[in-house]
């Protein structure tokens, strides 16, 4: 009796490689920072001040802030925010309508009031 034939391996790894691109892809440039547009800051630690006093020090604007401070949603109105960002030590800056969107099943972000 013969056996069954197995899939190839190699084929089924490329097949699963091409649906993790064609799935992810989007998700990568649908988070990508946007100029004028509120960004999420996230740090890996609440050390020397955390994201909040990382957005402080690229000039930004402080919405909201989660418990922890290693996430806010900050804006600000010049260009180059981003970039800003990381400089002043963010780990990673994602668009912050997303980023929120995301998030919010995981931590609680608290709107920051200003004077």
């Amino acid at each position: 009796m013969p056996s069954p034939r197995r899939p190839c391996t190699r084929s089924v790894t490329i097949l699963a490689v091409a649906a993790a691109v064609t799935v992810l892809a989007p998700l990568v440039f649908a988070a990508a920072p946007k100029d004028g547009r509120p960004m999420a800051v996230i740090t890996w630690s609440d050390v020397d001040g955390g994201a909040a006093a990382v957005a402080a020090r690229a000039e930004g604007l402080l919405h909201s802030a989660s418990a922890g401070n290693r996430v806010v949603i900050a804006s600000a109105a010049e260009p180059g925010f981003a970039a800003r960002l990381y400089a002043a030590g963010a780990a990673l800056v994602l668009d912050g309508a997303l980023a929120t969107a995301c998030l919010s099943p995981l931590i609680s972000l608290t709107m920051v009031r200003t004077p």
